[in-house]
């Protein structure tokens, strides 16, 4: 019996012991590059289905901290006047037939990249966390800085964006080379409609008001067979409307290829007015 006994506190005394040198496989580390991801949703106020695809988007945003940018364009069919309250702009209209077509709403183009398995540019839901999850580790081409400033007396801003050759590129642009500049507000209150009914104290956010760019399809800084060389670009004393707050505006600001192919490299945010 002591026997036994013995033999049963060995075995115990092993099975610990082995329990306990048992190797842990390392951790994993998520890739590290300073690659950000420009995602513009399709949205409107009359789509019952957008303010889901809005938390989605939130969501995204939160597992990705400092990863994502996120505008929201207001175009197409659901995007309309609701007593007077209306989001769209010109250059957001222009961008829905430029990146379209969009087939359902909400739909998000992510960096304005075509996916494998995809024809055009527009995703749906349940395909946004996978491409932004393939774009975030490849290591950007070009990095960017971004400098607002803002009058509160003539209600002004002015930006200076900075363009330099990422640590990883080094060879010649095989397309020609864009920056688009827009300015964007959160917390917009007003009318939205949701599965539950119309909403008139709705939140809107990353609300695409304008882009300052020359072209809405952003202005070319290099040209293709170059090489990326330091790049500035000024706009200055840009009016903000009386109705925006500028406390709630961002300007950002992407380099992308510029034409049918127009990827984006790499996008910068920073607010008007700290």
């Amino acid at each position: 019996m002591i026997n036994v006994l013995k033999n049963s506190v060995l075995l115990l005394a092993l099975l610990f012991v082995s329990i306990g040198c048992e190797e842990i496989p390392p951790e994993i580390t998520p890739c590290q590059t300073n690659r950000v991801i420009l995602v513009e949703e399709f949205t409107g106020i009359d789509c019952v289905n957008c303010p889901t695809g809005a938390e989605r988007l939130e969501q995204l945003s939160n597992q990705n901290p400092g990863k994502m940018i996120i505008v929201g364009i207001h175009a197409g069919f659901f995007a309309t006047n609701r007593n007077g309250f209306d989001l769209r702009c010109s250059d957001g209209q222009a961008l829905e037939q430029f990146l379209g077509p969009v087939q359902g709403y909400p739909a998000a183009t992510i960096n304005r990249r075509i996916f494998e398995g995809e024809n055009q540019l527009p995703l749906g839901q349940s395909q946004w966390a996978g491409a932004i999850n393939s774009e975030i580790c490849q290591p950007p081409i070009v990095d960017i800085t971004i400098t607002p400033t803002f009058d509160e007396i003539d209600n002004k801003a002015s930006v200076v964006v900075d363009v330099v050759r990422g640590p990883f590129y080094n060879e010649v642009l095989q397309e020609d080379l864009a920056l688009t500049i827009m300015i964007t507000e959160d917390n917009i209150v007003g009318y939205q409609l949701t599965p539950a009914g119309g909403d008139n104290s709705y939140k809107h956010k990353h609300v695409l008001r304008d882009v300052l760019s020359n072209d809405f399809k952003g202005d070319v800084i290099l040209g293709k067979g170059n090489p990326i060389t330091a790049q500035q670009v000024v706009i200055n004393e840009y009016q903000i409307p009386a109705d925006w707050k500028a406390e709630d505006c961002h300007i950002i600001a992407f380099v992308h290829n510029k034409g049918l192919n127009s990827e984006v490299h790499q996008v910068v945010e920073a607010k008007l007015k700290p």
